[in-house]
């Protein structure tokens, strides 16, 4: 998993919390869910233009990055084409605050 820097280093989740959230049960895609899960942090990150978490953000960029790794499992393949994707509205709600918006 993606090393997350707060007051200490670590994963801002866990791949147990991963697979509960996208309710898999066995060990077949592990190796996906953890690239999925440092594709959706890195996401997030990058959204806010921010490289660490914010100390105190982390449970609204946890739950931002979880939604995020939902949409990336749920959609494997390529966007079809003529489609409009859009960033998950809860996703960017959670993220507004912590978003750095250079001119």
């Amino acid at each position: 998993m993606l090393d997350v820097v707060v007051l200490t280093t670590g994963p801002l989740m866990s791949l147990a919390e991963a697979k509960q959230h996208l309710r898999i049960d066995g060990s077949d895609d592990d190796t996906l869910v953890e690239a999925y899960a440092d594709a959706a942090v890195l996401s997030c990150l990058d959204y806010c233009d921010r490289s660490l978490v914010p100390q105190g953000a982390e449970a609204a960029f946890k739950a931002a990055a979880l939604l995020t790794l939902g949409g990336i499992y749920a959609n494997r393949e390529s966007v079809i084409t003529g489609t409009i994707v859009a960033l998950n509205p809860t996703v960017e709600n959670l993220l507004r605050p912590y978003r750095t918006i250079r001119i």
